[in-house]
């Protein structure tokens, strides 16, 4: 049998084989990948420190941008004081205000004028009210004057800031060179109560030809402020700031250190030496020159710097270098290293037209936008888009119709549309709205951008906060609208007039000629004829003599005018106009004149209240008497009758005994009742004349006060009429009020229902009663008079008025009831009609007992 072999198969040693180059291509691979990421890395590493000094850069120019431009806001309130000649606490806050708005690194703004030193010269540096060693000079001070805002803190109005040594001797600086000075570090208050720092800048403030300055504006810095205002609006990118002050002793140099927003950490003043010398990280310092300081700001990376570079190319990369091995690495890194060429020279060139363009944009407080051909993409907002806006970091552009005041947008939206699609340059003043709700005014100016074959495909502009000026020009317009309204609604008539008479102005409209023909005409017209003359010589004195002249005549009408002629005069003092100033003073004569009727009343009250107490006395006796001889009368009667009886009849005061015997008893009685009534006037006139609390406390009985109404008007009624009737029923319950101003009521209701009657034929009611529905006690005045007509009937209750002119009414009697019986919480109503006499109803509450 033939022996079979079996055929070579390496079904061991390939697989080892396989594994082997697996393996060994994994391991050169990866080698090669390890390399070329190491290489990649270092690529990376030099283009992000070249990347860094680029931002390092940059921020160190924004931050030099923000310091020169917030110094702006001490030399321009330099110049407001300059140009004000003088500091007035008003204007001063406004135009400080409005400063502070704009500079945001300016913690405060004060107003120190020159304190008492040796003249001529500023006291020595470092010289404070507590220094040492000046000889016999005496120290200067620095009081505070003005300062906004005026913080609860060390420096408030009143503060001598030469008591601090680094302050005067920041002061004496500024006095002695005649220039902008700075002070070294200070520690100001923060927001949270934690002290930060900050510095002073003070100028010098000379009055025109001299040398020595009559004061400083001094400006209160906050570096954090200020650091932030000038990096919030970079992105953050992993950059620290650390700011020294180079002309400081080195134990004081630390002025701020900017954490970054990635990476915050805290370093103070002994800690800044290690964070400087740290050889992890790079480190820029550059040196900026600060008023007569030298700053020297250094920045450092943090380990989370993020660098411009698109990082995820890096991994791929390193798997294509690792898959195509040498060749495709090398490619990648001749790649790279052009790349980071051309990258730099690209960065260069805009820095350059970015520093460039930033000096253009960010030195105006105008902010500059760009749109599309449409005029609504926006392409560019320049940084002063935001302070107008109110944003002071993470600016996201909206669009110019975003920020504009809702009834403002249909406006700026056609201009806009205008200027993209007619090619014409508009202008807007609209509103916008800042972040923090407050409405800014500002103008908005577009202009189309053509390309070389005259399309439009850019529409460019700038917008501008004009909210101070338009405030101003608002409150110039108001004032004048104020002023026009206060002359043209003055009560009296004021007029201008010149030397003949001729009327300049005129604030109102009278009945003799309109306000607006009033121009032109002589003012002689508008006197009475027989003033006329007086007031042609009046004014030629007061144009003469320069001095006021008053006057007063009576009106052809009846009213009454009084007024003065007041000269105008010119600067050089020369009469140039006469103001005449004239008021109807119509109802002051008549109060004049009522206060005297009044006077006279009340004297007459006065003599009545005498003229009662002097009747009083004879009437007792009257009275005495009177019952003593009835009493002798009644003893005597048995005597006499018995005599009678004897004798016959006999005479007594020339009467038969018979007829005394009747008509002696009666007389007697007579007499009694009529000392009676005496007395009961005499106790009426009393109570008329006594003084009136005013007080409406008492319980008055409404039918008594009409009882004594109707005995004080006796003779009145007598005059009057035959038929004056009074129902008023028993037990009408009792108000409360003050009973006499009740008579008083009701004495000039019942005597000018007299008044009304035509004849003695016809009468006068008087009625009262209780209304059970609003528990009102009830008087009616009704007289059969001749009546009044409906054109009087409303004005009744008027001051004043009154349709006995002629007989002596007042017009006062009813005006005044009714005041009384509103103070009662009642009312008063009059009826009337022509022909079927008046009826007047006075309502007022009943007291209810429970």
């Amino acid at each position: 049998m033939k022996k079979r072999t079996r055929p070579y198969a390496p079904s061991r040693l390939l697989p080892a084989l396989e594994n082997s180059a697996v393996w060994l291509v994994a391991i050169v691979g990866l080698s090669l990948s390890v390399a070329a990421l190491m290489l990649i890395q270092q690529q990376l590493e030099a283009h992000k420190r070249l990347d860094f000094e680029w931002v390092s850069q940059n921020r160190i120019r924004a931050l030099g941008h923000v310091l020169s431009s917030d110094m702006l806001a001490v030399t321009s309130l330099q110049d407001y004081v300059v140009a004000a000649g003088g500091v007035e606490a008003g204007g001063f806050r406004s135009f400080a205000e409005s400063v502070l708005t704009r500079h945001h690194g300016v913690q405060s703004l004060i107003w120190v004028p020159r304190g008492q030193g040796i003249e001529g010269k500023p006291t020595v540096e470092g010289s404070s009210r507590h220094a040492a060693g000046a000889g016999n000079a005496q120290p200067e001070r620095f009081p505070v004057a003005q300062m906004y805002p005026d913080r609860d803190g060390e420096i408030s109005v009143g503060f001598d800031l030469g008591s601090v040594p680094g302050f005067a001797e920041t002061l004496s600086r500024a006095a002695t060179q005649g220039r902008m000075a700075a002070s070294g570090r200070i520690a100001l208050p923060g927001e949270e109560g934690d002290a930060t720092y900050g510095f002073m800048v003070a100028s010098p403030v000379s009055q025109a030809g001299t040398y020595r300055p009559n004061g400083f504006v001094v400006g209160l810095f906050s570096l954090d402020k200020l650091v932030n205002a000038a990096v919030s609006l970079l992105e953050p990118r992993g950059v620290e700031i650390l700011i020294l002050d180079e002309s400081a002793p080195a134990d004081t140099r630390f002025l701020h250190f900017y954490n970054s927003r990635l990476s915050p950490r805290v370093i103070g003043p002994g800690e800044y030496e290690a964070w400087w010398h740290d050889p992890k990280e790079p480190r820029i310092a550059q040196h900026l020159q600060f008023a007569d300081r030298q700053l020297t700001i250094v920045c450092g990376r943090t380990p989370l710097f993020r660098s411009a570079e698109a990082f995820q190319e890096g991994p791929w990369v390193a798997l294509v270098a690792g898959a195509l091995f040498t060749v495709l690495l090398s490619f990648y890194l001749s790649r790279i290293k052009e790349n980071i060429r051309q990258r730099a020279a690209m960065q260069r060139q805009l820095v350059e037209r970015e520093e460039l363009f930033r000096q253009m944009t960010e030195t105006v407080d105008e902010a500059f936008w760009a749109t599309a051909a449409n005029g609504r993409e926006l392409l560019y907002l320049s940084p002063a888009f935001g302070k107008i806006l109110g944003i002071s970091r993470g600016i996201e552009h909206p669009t110019l119709l975003d920020v504009a005041y809702p009834r403002d947008r249909k406006r700026l939206s056609e201009a806009l549309q205008r200027t993209a699609k007619e090619g014409v340059g508009t202008e807007v003043i609209h509103r916008v709205q800042r972040t923090d709700g407050t409405m800014r005014w500002v103008r908005t100016r577009g202009f189309a951008v053509r390309d070389t074959h005259g399309r439009i495909y850019r529409c460019v502009g700038i917008m501008e906060d004009i909210t101070e000026r338009k405030m101003a020009e608002d409150a110039l317009r108001e004032s004048e609208a104020k002023l026009k309204d206060l002359f043209q609604h003055a009560p009296d008539v004021i007029m201008t007039v010149d030397v003949r008479g001729k009327i300049l102005l005129m604030n109102r409209s009278i009945p003799e000629l309109p306000a607006e023909r009033a121009v032109g005409h002589s003012s002689l017209a508008l006197m009475p004829r027989d003033f006329r003359q007086w007031f042609r010589k009046a004014l030629q004195k007061v144009f003469q003599q320069s001095e006021t002249r008053q006057f007063q005549y009576s009106a052809d009408d009846g009213t009454y005018w009084e007024g003065r002629i007041v000269p105008i005069c010119s600067d050089d003092g020369r009469v140039t106009a006469a103001m005449v100033i004239a008021g109807d003073v119509t109802e002051k004569r008549n109060l004049e004149s009522q206060a005297l009727r009044n006077a006279r009343l009340a004297s007459i009250g006065v003599l009545a209240a005498g003229v009662a107490h002097e009747i009083n006395n004879p009437n007792n006796a009257i009275q005495f008497n009177a019952s003593l001889a009835s009493r002798i009368w009644q003893d005597s009667l048995p005597i006499m009758r018995e005599y009678y009886e004897e004798h016959g009849d006999f005479v007594l005061g020339g009467w038969s005994f018979s007829e005394a015997g009747e008509s002696f008893p009666r007389l007697m009685s007579e007499i009694v009742n009529n000392s009676d009534r005496i007395r009961r006037i005499v106790t009426n006139l009393k109570h008329m004349s006594r003084q009136d609390t005013g007080e409406l406390a008492e319980e008055v009985d409404v039918q008594q006060v009409l009882e004594a109404t109707s005995m004080i008007l006796h003779n009145q009624i007598q005059k009057y009429t035959d038929a004056c009737t009074l129902a008023v029923p028993d037990g009408l319950p009792l108000v409360r009020g003050n009973s006499q101003q009740l008579e008083q009521v009701f004495i000039n209701v019942l005597l000018n229902a007299l008044q009304a009657l035509p004849d003695r034929t016809v009468g006068v009611n008087v009625t009262a009663g209780l209304d059970a529905n609003d528990g009102m006690v009830w008087v009616a005045f009704r007289d059969e008079g001749r009546g009044i007509s409906e054109r009087d009937l409303g004005r009744l209750m008027e001051p004043f008025f009154t349709t006995r002119t002629d007989a002596g009414g007042t017009g006062l009697g009813l005006s005044i009831s009714r005041s009384i019986v509103d103070r009662h919480g009642g009312s008063m109503r009059i009826e009337s009609e022509l022909g079927s006499g008046t009826t007047v109803t006075i309502r007022i509450p009943a007291i209810r007992r429970e």
